[in-house]
């Protein structure tokens, strides 16, 4: 369900009434560590706008929260933290099992052997389609661009 602002974990974050180890802060957004990480040094890109969906930020804000994700996967890289690889997550909806409903983006280092990773099956997840059903999708969401 869908998170009023005055219920938002992360806006008392912003609002500075719950506590949050910032690691990077500028008008539009707010970067920390999560307290449930997948590895050590994994961070949270939040807008402080708080905007429940992607669809709900505007583009600028949505090209920053990416221009601040490549600076802090940069800098995890060379941390002393484990990394051999870095994953950019984002759940948008309850589908796709977001949990807190003010847009975030995650940013995660990943080693070989880390214990993380997506869970599939790879027969029912990702079968093949042929160019006919691959022109139609194409076209639907184009048109809807």
């Amino acid at each position: 369900m869908k998170e009023e602002k005055k219920n938002c974990i992360f806006c008392e974050i912003i609002e500075g009434r719950s506590p949050a180890s910032i690691v990077y802060e500028d008008d539009k957004i707010i970067v920390f560590p999560t307290t449930e990480p997948v590895n050590a040094s994994h961070m949270l890109i939040v807008p402080k706008l708080h905007a429940p969906y992607l669809a709900d930020l505007d583009e600028d804000t949505t090209l920053h929260v990416v221009r601040i994700a490549k600076r802090v996967s940069e800098a995890i890289r060379k941390s002393k933290y484990a990394c051999e690889g870095i994953n950019w997550f984002l759940a948008d909806g309850e589908a796709a099992e977001q949990e807190v409903f003010h847009f975030h983006f995650h940013v995660y280092p990943r080693y070989e052997d880390d214990g993380f990773g997506f869970k599939y099956d790879k027969t029912k997840n990702f079968t093949r389609i042929n160019r006919q059903n691959m022109d139609k999708i194409a076209n639907d969401i184009k048109n809807l661009m």
